[in-house]
């Protein structure tokens, strides 16, 4: 397998050639691979291999443009330069638009062919440094060891390469906006905007304003069901195909689009622009092995935050963090990490579970006990946020208010 060091992969079933063009490669200073069996080079590439192929177009056994074909399966940036006979010619320029990086005709120009390397080793090297910089904006940024979370930060990066719309759907608190947020922050378009909006069916949607907000940037529309029939129109027309996109939408969603699509809540143009581009983020309790490294992650940063020392979890208390529902998902993950961090343990046991008494209680007093149990843990998770709590029990603020209300449960006892 080649080495970071050895920059190119030169590839001729003629020794002499091979010979030739490697002399002149390593007198000015490149290390060359030659290789004159064009069938052993897929094993030889590293993942994030830094470096070029030279090959020649017409060899026996497999031609130049075959080779470009499997070598892209891999790594469609990999620069492939080709050398061709003047036969050949019109074989490399249609390679050219398959992929190949460009092209040579013998008898070879030496100093064409190595401005032409130096070129496509600089951008070799730049796109793998980007690759790397933005693995480790994932990896930080995106907590887990799950396989799910790991296809998550893959999806995210390949994504980042395109301009393509792309809807995150999930239960509320999965990471939605959050990948979101981060498929911008390690893409091309983040210098530029970032706009996000939330869409609810009874407020004003101006969406050519967004639109122009969102230029060269990207624009986020949570809750794209909720978009006017008007609106999806002129969003269809925004993203149009012929014309290249003046920003990235992202769109998210707790429903799937094809369900969305057959409820008549998506126009089916619009449900296409994200047929091959939907990530579902599922939630922690499909990736359990995900919530004690998550916890720990906002535990440290909740302290570090707050200025507090970070306290030391007994195996009991992690474990019941990790046997714990967590309908919240990782939103309430990072709030109950918040509450340990000062001193408050908000997690009894699991909320889907009622306390039994040895005394026989009315069916009635249990149920109002166990509902003013979990109003008291959702206000103690979200600090007395009644937005949040709102959103968490999925029921409008008035009705949350009400039975607080009923129960003498009053917000400012759980501000912290």
């Amino acid at each position: 397998m080649l080495s970071d060091q050895q920059s190119i992969l030169l590839i001729d079933d003629d020794h002499d050639v091979l010979e030739a063009y490697s002399a002149l490669l390593q007198q000015e200073g490149y290390q060359v691979y030659t290789c004159s069996d064009p069938q052993q080079v897929s094993g030889l590439l590293p993942e994030d291999w830094p470096g070029i192929v030279l090959t020649d177009v017409y060899m026996p056994e497999i031609s130049g443009i075959t080779l470009l074909e499997q070598l892209h399966n891999t790594d469609s940036q990999l620069p492939i330069l080709l050398i061709t006979g003047h036969g050949d010619v019109p074989m490399a320029v249609e390679a050219v638009k398959k992929g190949a990086y460009d092209f040579l005709q013998k008898p070879v120009n030496p100093q064409q062919l190595l401005t032409l390397i130096e070129k496509a080793l600089t951008e070799r090297r730049l796109l793998i440094e980007q690759r790397k910089w933005r693995r480790e904006q994932l990896g930080e940024h995106l907590i887990g060891h799950s396989g799910w979370i790991r296809q998550l930060r893959q999806q995210l990066e390949t994504l980042a390469e395109t301009t393509l719309p792309i809807c995150l759907y999930g239960e509320l608190g999965t990471g939605r906006t959050l990948a979101a947020k981060y498929l911008h922050r390690i893409s091309p378009q983040r210098e530029n905007p970032l706009v996000v909006e939330e869409l609810t069916a009874d407020t004003e949607q101006p969406l050519d304003l967004w639109a122009k907000q969102a230029n060269g940037g990207t624009l986020l529309l949570k809750n794209i069901e909720c978009l006017t029939l008007v609106n999806q129109r002129l969003l269809i027309q925004l993203q149009d195909q012929q014309q290249e996109r003046k920003f990235r939408l992202i769109v998210t969603s707790q429903c799937p689009p094809a369900e969305l699509a057959a409820k008549q809540q998506l126009i089916p143009e619009l449900y296409y622009l994200f047929s091959l581009t939907q990530i579902e983020c599922i939630p922690l309790s499909k990736r359990p092995g995900d919530i004690e490294v998550l916890f720990r992650h906002y535990l440290a940063y909740a302290c570090k935050r707050l200025n507090r020392q970070q306290p030391q979890l007994s195996e009991a208390l992690v474990k019941k963090f990790t046997t714990r529902p967590w309908p919240g998902n990782v939103r309430e993950l990072a709030n109950a990490a918040e509450l340990v961090a000062v001193g408050v343990l908000p997690v009894a046991g699991p909320v889907n579970t009622l306390a039994t008494d040895a005394d026989p209680t009315p069916l009635d007093e249990r149920i109002e006990n166990y509902e003013r149990k979990i109003i008291i843990e959702a206000l103690n998770i979200h600090q007395g946020r009644i937005n949040d709590v709102a959103e968490y029990f999925q029921i409008p603020r008035k009705k949350l208010y009400l039975r607080m209300k009923k129960y003498g449960i009053d917000k400012m006892d759980y501000r912290y």
